[in-house]
C-alpha cells in the first residue's frame, strides 16, 4: 500500500518509458513534496516555479548521475550537477536515464526559504 502524501507517477505506456513528475514551487514549499518512482526507469522531474522569487532544486540524487537540465532554450548535460537554479516563472526539466534505488532529499537553499524541502523515494523495479 502506498503511504499517504507520496506522489506515484508510473510509465505512460510501452512506447513511453519515462516517469514524469511535475513539482510546483511557490514561495516556501514544493508540491508534491513526497515522490515515489521506480528505479532503472528514465525519470523526468518538471519543476515549475510559480513563485515571485528564484528557487533552487537541489538533490544528492543528481550528484553521481548523468543529468540533463532544460530551462527554456538552455540545455546543460553532465555528471555531478547538484543544484538547478530556477528563475521566477520558469520551468526546469531535469532528466535522469537510470535513477538508482534509494531515498533522496530535495530542497531549495535560497536564504530565507527554510523548510522548502521534500523526498524522492526510488523503489527497486519488480
Amino acid at each position: 500500500m502506498l503511504a499517504l502524501g507520496w506522489a506515484l507517477i508510473g510509465t505512460a505506456g510501452a512506447q513511453d518509458p519515462w516517469q514524469t513528475v511535475e513539482i510546483r514551487a511557490d514561495e516556501y514549499s514544493f508540491n508534491p513534496n513526497r515522490i515515489l518512482v521506480k528505479a532503472d526507469h528514465p525519470l523526468e522531474l518538471v519543476v515549475v516555479n510559480e513563485g515571485h522569487e528564484p528557487h533552487q532544486f537541489r538533490s544528492a540524487l543528481f550528484k553521481d548521475q548523468m543529468v540533463e537540465v532544460h530551462i527554456g532554450e538552455n540545455v546543460v548535460r553532465g555528471r555531478g550537477i547538484e543544484i538547478v537554479d530556477i528563475a521566477a516563472g520558469a520551468t526546469a526539466r531535469i532528466k535522469l536515464l537510470s535513477p538508482p534505488p534509494g531515498q533522496y532529499d530535495f530542497q531549495c537553499r535560497v536564504p530565507s526559504h527554510h523548510g522548502m524541502d521534500g523526498m524522492i523515494l526510488i523503489e527497486t523495479a519488480r
